[in-house]
Protein backbone atom coordinates (compact mmCIF):
# COMPACT_ATOMS: atom_id res chain seq x y z
CA UNK A 1 0.00 0.00 0.00
CA UNK A 2 2.90 2.34 0.75
CA UNK A 3 4.18 1.65 -2.77
CA UNK A 4 1.00 3.02 -4.31
CA UNK A 5 0.92 6.12 -2.12
CA UNK A 6 4.52 7.08 -2.74
CA UNK A 7 4.18 6.45 -6.48
CA UNK A 8 1.02 8.58 -6.59
CA UNK A 9 2.86 11.31 -4.69
CA UNK A 10 5.62 11.17 -7.28
CA UNK A 11 3.12 11.44 -10.13
CA UNK A 12 1.30 14.31 -8.42
CA UNK A 13 4.54 16.18 -7.84
CA UNK A 14 5.56 15.62 -11.45
CA UNK A 15 2.23 16.89 -12.78
CA UNK A 16 2.33 19.98 -10.53
CA UNK A 17 5.88 20.74 -11.66
CA UNK A 18 5.00 20.32 -15.33
CA UNK A 19 1.97 22.57 -14.92
CA UNK A 20 4.12 25.21 -13.25
CA UNK A 21 6.76 24.91 -15.96
CA UNK A 22 4.18 25.40 -18.70
CA UNK A 23 2.23 28.19 -17.00
CA UNK A 24 4.99 30.40 -15.61
CA UNK A 25 7.56 32.47 -17.49
CA UNK A 26 9.56 33.58 -14.47
CA UNK A 27 13.13 32.24 -14.50
CA UNK A 28 13.31 31.25 -10.85
CA UNK A 29 9.92 29.52 -10.89
CA UNK A 30 10.92 27.53 -13.96
CA UNK A 31 14.13 26.39 -12.30
CA UNK A 32 12.23 25.37 -9.16
CA UNK A 33 9.81 23.37 -11.32
CA UNK A 34 12.74 21.56 -12.94
CA UNK A 35 14.04 20.83 -9.45
CA UNK A 36 10.63 19.37 -8.53
CA UNK A 37 10.72 17.18 -11.63
CA UNK A 38 14.07 15.79 -10.52
CA UNK A 39 12.69 15.27 -7.00
CA UNK A 40 9.69 13.36 -8.31
CA UNK A 41 11.97 11.09 -10.33
CA UNK A 42 14.05 10.43 -7.20
CA UNK A 43 10.88 9.55 -5.24
CA UNK A 44 9.77 7.17 -8.01
CA UNK A 45 13.22 5.57 -8.14
CA UNK A 46 13.36 5.04 -4.39
CA UNK A 47 9.82 3.63 -4.50
CA UNK A 48 10.71 1.08 -7.15
CA UNK A 49 14.00 0.24 -5.45
CA UNK A 50 12.21 -0.47 -2.17
CA UNK A 51 9.63 -2.60 -3.97
CA UNK A 52 12.16 -4.81 -5.73
CA UNK A 53 13.73 -7.73 -3.90
CA UNK A 54 17.28 -7.06 -5.11
CA UNK A 55 17.72 -3.38 -6.01
CA UNK A 56 21.33 -3.70 -7.21
CA UNK A 57 23.91 -0.99 -7.67
CA UNK A 58 22.55 0.55 -10.88
CA UNK A 59 19.66 2.21 -9.10
CA UNK A 60 21.94 3.68 -6.47
CA UNK A 61 24.28 5.08 -9.13
CA UNK A 62 21.29 6.63 -10.89
CA UNK A 63 20.07 8.08 -7.59
CA UNK A 64 23.44 9.67 -6.84
CA UNK A 65 23.69 11.09 -10.36
CA UNK A 66 20.21 12.60 -10.07
CA UNK A 67 21.22 14.27 -6.80
CA UNK A 68 24.39 15.58 -8.47
CA UNK A 69 22.38 17.06 -11.34
CA UNK A 70 20.01 18.71 -8.85
CA UNK A 71 22.94 20.20 -6.93
CA UNK A 72 24.49 21.58 -10.12
CA UNK A 73 21.14 23.08 -11.07
CA UNK A 74 20.90 24.90 -7.74
CA UNK A 75 24.42 26.30 -8.18
CA UNK A 76 23.55 27.45 -11.72
CA UNK A 77 20.33 29.04 -10.48
CA UNK A 78 22.15 31.03 -7.81
CA UNK A 79 24.82 32.13 -10.29
CA UNK A 80 22.34 33.25 -12.94
CA UNK A 81 20.17 34.97 -10.35
CA UNK A 82 23.08 37.00 -8.97
CA UNK A 83 24.29 37.89 -12.48
CA UNK A 84 20.85 38.92 -13.75
CA UNK A 85 20.10 40.90 -10.59
CA UNK A 86 23.41 42.79 -10.80
CA UNK A 87 22.84 43.64 -14.48
CA UNK A 88 19.26 44.79 -13.85
CA UNK A 89 17.60 42.24 -16.13
CA UNK A 90 13.98 41.20 -15.78
CA UNK A 91 13.36 37.60 -14.77
CA UNK A 92 10.67 37.10 -17.42
CA UNK A 93 11.93 34.41 -19.80
CA UNK A 94 10.27 35.99 -22.81
CA UNK A 95 12.42 39.11 -22.30
CA UNK A 96 15.75 37.31 -22.07
CA UNK A 97 16.71 38.16 -25.64
CA UNK A 98 18.38 41.27 -24.17
CA UNK A 99 21.22 39.03 -22.92
CA UNK A 100 22.51 38.55 -26.49
CA UNK A 101 24.17 41.96 -26.65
Amino acid sequence: MLFIYSFLASIGLLSAALAGLIAERHFVVMMVCIELILLSSVIALVTFMSYSQNPGGDGIILLISLWAVAAVEVIALITFYVFMKSQGFDFDVSKLSDLKR
